[in-house]
């Protein structure tokens, strides 16, 4: 089996990161540019599968007129298990950074949230197997090629698996508007994992549940709301900026269940 990636961005973190899946280059004719630094990747990795298609080619074998004149057909996408997210051997290397999305139906959400989750540092994401999206050519690009370099997991029970994260000592954090508590007024520095609910129903009840607290994301607008990706994308570096500043957050007193 196979999956075709396209777009400047996705072809190159896939030709640097896992060019042993790379099992065809198709472009337009270049003179310069970031498809010549492409093809040049390619060699440097060991590539020499190279086809100059037409936009007529490019368009068939991607779906979409805005594939950026490249396309890359790759080895199906390979998500992780769950343990290879969560390091057993975390200590001592700061704390550990989970994203858990709960029902993210839109790619471009997708996408963009594995986009921030990998810019945020975090350890990987956790998604369900249904009612949500997977990783598909779209999200690969609306992540800007992110999905290559950051582990994804798919579960089957959103719930279940945060009892096993609280388990190997990481908290749960779930983002929802209305809470009372804010994010800005927690302390994050620990070993947490951020939960972002769906588009139109936010974080489920029975999610909602296993988390140890629920935060909102004060706004002075008059819109009181985000698009998910925007939420989580806040959450994630508002972790990382208390991660990066000891002297913000409160003192490290919340219990389970606050």
């Amino acid at each position: 089996m196979s999956r075709v990636l396209y777009g400047i961005n996705p072809a190159k973190e896939i030709i640097r990161h896992k060019p042993g899946e790379v099992r065809r280059l198709l472009l337009r004719r270049h003179k310069g540019g970031e498809l010549e630094e492409i093809v040049k990747m390619a060699a440097e990795n060991g590539i020499t599968i190279i086809h100059h298609a037409t936009s007529q080619e490019l368009e068939k074998v991607t779906g979409t007129k805005k594939n950026q004149s490249v396309a890359v057909i790759a080895d199906d996408y390979r998500y992780v298990d769950l343990d290879d997210i969560v390091d057993p051997e975390r200590k001592g290397k700061g704390h550990a950074l989970i994203l858990v999305l709960d029902g993210i139906e839109d790619p471009m959400n997708l996408g963009s949230l594995v986009r921030s989750a990998d810019a945020a540092g975090a350890a990987g994401l956790v998604i369900p197997k249904e009612r949500a999206a997977a990783v598909t050519p779209a999200v690969v690009k609306a992540s800007a090629g992110a999905t290559e370099v950051i582990p994804i997991t798919r579960v089957t029970n959103i719930a279940r698996t945060l009892e096993w994260l609280k388990g190997k000592g990481i908290w749960v954090l779930g983002i929802e508007a209305g809470s009372e508590l804010d994010i800005y007024s927690m302390d994050l520095k620990r070993d947490l994992a951020v939960v972002v609910g769906s588009e139109g129903g936010g974080i489920r009840r029975i999610v909602r549940e296993r988390c140890d607290f629920c935060a909102s994301i004060p706004m002075a607008g008059k819109i009181r709301s985000l698009n998910a990706s925007v939420a989580g994308a806040v959450a994630l570096f508002e972790a990382v900026r208390q991660n990066r500043d000891r002297k913000s957050g409160l003192n490290g007193s919340h219990k389970r269940g606050y």
